[in-house]
Parts: structure tokens; C-alpha cells; sequence
């Protein structure tokens, strides 16, 4: 068994959220983990084709079958991926979900703080030293790699703004794509997963998976202080990373060209994103409220 579609990012644009509405369908099967990274990372393609079909070993009679690794539009740090998803399911479809494109690049560095990625770094610091954060936000030069090896109508581009206003039509438009029954609705899509609310709990989740010590000690923590430590992460995850005027400036002369070109292939105004109007300390950015 394989799979006949594949999410493939952007990175912090809902594509966890995205994946679980879908398999939420009966006729739709995403495989566990849902980012098996398989055709990005040389350890894992190492694995080989067997390993990767028994992903989907569960998948039977499902029309719709796929996989949501995000990773698959990081252009810079896996070349190869592109051509690799081309050579081995030539006849997959392709859904690529976007978001405002820095706004993905402040939330790409949260999560690699917050995951203990050099945490001592400045944000504007880490984007000039890290391009591949400006570079996963180059939506258009991430989907022509895609577009080099499949047509446009196997190509399915979503924008998280849509997503997140009406998650019921794009998953009939992701349903219609995918040749299932474009009227089913998930009992839990009235809202994106993993974008708003949930964000700080999966955070935490990543954390506490990486750092066992404190995993145990919050389990031995009585409810009335797990509530503050939420409140703790909570600030954390709301806190929008500081940018500097130079450096704001900087990333919008890389990105603005791109996104340009994106938002007018994809039937987008050219200003959709309003890149010129993005401001390093007034851009509203909207509460995160935490599970009790």
C-alpha cells in the first residue's frame, strides 16, 4: 500500500490541524506518525520502500490515502525531496497549505526555541544566521520544485487565512481534491487544531517528549500548580519575537517578490498579505488561551 496524497507543509501553518480533519473522513487514511519524513531525510529514505509502505498497511478500503510531513517544502536543508516524491509516486496528489509568510517564520522560531533549538539566540540574530527560516516562507520557490515533476491540477495550494475562517469549505475543497465525499463534516472542525488554542499544549507536549526529567516532575505536581506553569508556557507562546526596522525590512525585500508571484498564480490579490504594512512591535498577534 501507498499513498495517493501527500501535505505537504508549509511548517507551522495548520498542516497538523489539517490532517486530522481529513482523516477524520471515513474514506481518508493518514498513517501514525503523521510526519514519517521518509522522502526528506536520508536516514529515514534509508529505511527503504517496505518500511514505508507498512505506514499504510492499515489503509484498506480507503479511497484517499496520505501522509502530512511538513518538512516537505524545506527546500534549503532537503533538496532532494521534490524528485524523490516524484521518481517513487509519480501519480500522488499534493496539498500545500500557507500562511502570512512572516508570520510562519515567527512562529517556525518559537517552535525551535521552545524545542530547545539555540534558545540563547536572538530572533533577528537567528534569521540571519538560519536562512532556511526565510527560505521555508518562499512559498512559490518551495512549490515550483513541485511543480517541476507534476501539473498544476495535482496541486491543491490552501491559504491558513481560509482555513482558519471557514474550515468547512476548504475541507470540502480538500474532499473534492482527494475524490471522496465532499459532504461529510467532521464533528470538530469548527475550528483549526494545533493553530490558536491548542498551540501552547502541543508545545508543551513537544517539550515535555523531549525532556523526560521534566515530564515526571510535572506529574508529580498538584493541579493547582499545573494551572500556573500553563499560564507560564501560555505568556511564552503569545510573546511575539522581537524584530529589529533593518532586519524587518531586510526579510520583507527577500520574501515580498516571492510571495507576490505565489499570491498571483494561486488567485490571490498581490497585496493579500499586506507585507508593506507588517510592523516589528505593533502587529496584533491573537491570544492563546490554554485547555484548563
Amino acid at each position: 500500500m501507498k499513498p495517493n496524497f501527500l501535505v505537504i507543509g508549509a511548517m507551522k501553518s495548520a498542516t497538523t490541524s489539517l490532517c486530522e480533519l481529513l482523516g477524520d473522513h471515513p474514506e481518508v487514511f493518514i498513517c501514525k506518525p503523521k510526519e514519517p519524513e521518509f522522502f526528506c531525510k536520508d536516514t529515514v529514505y534509508k529505511r527503504g520502500w517496505k518500511w514505508y509502505e507498512s505506514l499504510f498497511s492499515s489503509a484498506l478500503n480507503k479511497i484517499a490515502i496520505g501522509e502530512g510531513t511538513a518538512s516537505y517544502t524545506k527546500r534549503l536543508v532537503f533538496p532532494q525531496t521534490a524528485i524523490r516524491i516524484a521518481h517513487d509516486i509519480p501519480d500522488t496528489k499534493l496539498i500545500y497549505i500557507v500562511r502570512h509568510p512572516l508570520e510562519r517564520i515567527e512562529s517556525h522560531w518559537t517552535h525551535t526555541t521552545l524545542a530547545g533549538v539555540n534558545p540563547a539566540l536572538r530572533f533577528c540574530d537567528a534569521l540571519r544566521q538560519f536562512p532556511y527560516y526565510i527560505d521555508t516562507s518562499l512559498y512559490f520557490h518551495q512549490i515550483s520544485a513541485y511543480r517541476d515533476y507534476f501539473s498544476d491540477d495535482r496541486i491543491l495550494v490552501l491559504f491558513f487565512e481560509d482555513f482558519k475562517a471557514s474550515p468547512d469549505k476548504v475541507l470540502e475543497q480538500c474532499f473534492r481534491f482527494l475524490g471522496v465525499d465532499p459532504t461529510f463534516q467532521p464533528s470538530n472542525a469548527e475550528k483549526p487544531r494545533n493553530v490558536s488554542g491548542n498551540l501552547a499544549d502541543t508545545q508543551m507536549i513537544r517539550a515535555m517528549k523531549q525532556l523526560p526529567q521534566l515530564r515526571s516532575a510535572i506529574k508529580l505536581l498538584p493541579k493547582s500548580m499545573k494551572r500556573p506553569m500553563k499560564r507560564i508556557f501560555q505568556r511564552q507562546i503569545n510573546k511575539r519575537p522581537a524584530w529589529d526596522k533593518d532586519t524587518l525590512h531586510w526579510v520583507i525585500d527577500m520574501v515580498a517578490p516571492d510571495a507576490i508571484a505565489f499570491l498571483r498564480h494561486y488567485g490571490k490579490p498581490e497585496d493579500y498579505w499586506k507585507l508593506g504594512d507588517y510592523q516589528e512591535s505593533e502587529y496584533p498577534t491573537p491570544p492563546v488561551k490554554l485547555a484548563s
